[in-house]
């Protein structure tokens, strides 16, 4: 089975995005809206002036990625998001993204310069914890935390489909992340994530962490941030060289709404 021409285009694309973005930002390209009334505007340059074309929403979870500078512009960013999925789904997961734009840089913020969650291991070392520690007048046991689950993968024993060139792009009918030619010995994946908040906890459902391979458990590759007790966004950089991609779930009052992920390699 061979890859399509258009996914071809769109892995080139994230990677010269994340490329893009190296250069400007610490961790991750995704950006969200902080505006008070919770929107922006995007807009693109039409003869002289600036045409509206759509409108990405801090309350509907809308994440979308950083490019560069609008052309000619000092207020104005370039982004990149995906065509939202109008169904009544209670999980989407995009891995291409087909709409841009540009945005007033002082209406959003970078994922990662959002309050940070403390991070942490369990015991047995196979789980990574954020815990929400913002605000010390909260009894330990009542913040916010967000578990991370990983675990050996018994993929090798499950029904592999790869391409012209021998790579495997997928996995019991799902597509891979984190693999190249054979699954290696040893390989983990996600098993679990978990939210649990104060009259809330949930765990992502299936679709969300599926043929997640070789999970990062370097912190400096994860990350869980907040704009507020009802959006929460945990971002991965997985996997290594030509294997490694990139993703951000939204957490949507306290369970995983939606989910962008690409491959980068490095």
């Amino acid at each position: 089975m061979m890859i399509s021409v258009k996914k071809t285009f769109y892995l080139s694309v994230f990677s010269f995005l994340f490329m893009a973005f190296a250069k400007g930002q610490n961790k991750v390209p995704f950006g969200v809206v902080k505006a008070e009334d919770g929107y922006a505007m995007v807009r693109v340059h039409k003869d002289d002036y600036r045409k509206i074309i759509d409108k990405i929403r801090m309350k509907a979870g809308d994440v979308f990625i950083y490019v560069k500078p609008a052309p000619g512009e000092t207020e104005w960013i370039w982004i990149k998001y995906p065509e939202k999925d109008d169904t009544d789904k209670p999980f989407v997961r995009y891995d291409s993204i087909t709409k841009e734009g540009m945005v007033n840089k002082d209406r959003v913020v970078f994922v990662d310069k959002l309050p940070q969650f403390t991070p942490s291991k369990s015991k047995n070392g196979r789980s990574l914890i954020f815990t929400d520690n913002t605000n010390p007048k909260i009894p330990g046991n009542q913040r916010t935390k967000v578990i991370i689950d990983v675990y050996p993968s018994y993929a090798k024993l499950k029904k592999q489909e790869k391409d012209a060139d021998g790579n495997i792009i997928k996995v019991d009918k799902v597509k891979a992340w984190g693999v190249g030619k054979e699954i290696p010995e040893g390989m983990t994946e996600i098993k679990s994530v978990r939210v649990q908040q104060p009259g809330r906890g949930s765990v992502f459902v299936r679709d969300a962490i599926k043929n997640m391979f070789q999970p990062t458990m370097d912190f400096n590759n994860v990350g869980v941030t907040a704009i507020d007790n009802d959006h929460i966004f945990l971002y991965m950089i997985n996997g290594s060289g030509e294997n490694r991609y990139t993703t951000i779930w939204t957490i949507k009052q306290g369970k995983v709404q939606s989910q962008i992920i690409y491959k980068n390699p490095e």
